[in-house]
């Protein structure tokens, strides 16, 4: 290693190899959390709206609040989900959610509170791709409004999501559009 001018040695480059094979801390969830929402801060800042974090402690299921530029400075509040196991049928994407989430999110609010699922292939190598020319991160989003569906009193529910309700491609819009008729 080279010597500074006290003598004390430094490194000059990272050991790029030691780096590479260093564990990650996150668990496969905690990763799926994570990249559920770099995919809504990407298409937010492509589109130009504004994310913010939701409030902490996270007791009313608000992962994130992402507002427009409209001359009402409309908001969503969003709660973020993710699945490698996506259950496709015909009618939709289902997914199952426990009581607390659900509940929260069909209650009466001022603002809006949407579900939006990730979808990730099954294989966590393929979740995210980097290479000179791209950052590549896979599969699809998937929107829902509970609102002004009723609680449910014990377990967990299953939700439908129907295949419209996807995000991606064609931006955020649509949670805007869906929040201004669940607050009508």
């Amino acid at each position: 290693m080279p010597k500074t001018r006290r003598g004390a040695a430094t490194s000059t480059a990272v050991d790029l190899q030691s780096a590479a094979a260093a564990p990650g801390i996150l668990c496969s969830s905690e990763r799926k959390a994570q990249l559920s929402l770099a995919f809504l801060t990407a298409l937010a800042a492509r589109d130009g709206y504004s994310l913010q974090p939701g409030p902490a402690p996270d007791v009313d299921s608000i992962d994130v609040t992402i507002r427009s530029g409209s001359s009402r400075r409309q908001a969503v509040d969003l709660q973020l989900k993710a699945t490698a196991r996506p259950n496709r049928r015909q009618d939709g994407l289902h997914f199952r959610l426990k009581r607390k989430n659900y509940n929260d999110l069909v209650m009466a609010r001022s603002v809006p509170l949407l579900l939006l699922v990730l979808e990730l292939p099954a294989e966590e190598s393929a979740w995210v791709k980097c290479t000179p020319e791209a950052l590549i991160l896979r599969k699809r989003g998937w929107w829902l409004s509970l609102a002004g569906r009723e609680p449910v009193e014990g377990g967990s529910r299953t939700v439908i999501i129907p295949s419209a309700q996807r995000i991606g491609d064609t931006g955020l819009a649509p949670l805007f559009a869906a929040a201004t008729g669940a607050a009508a």
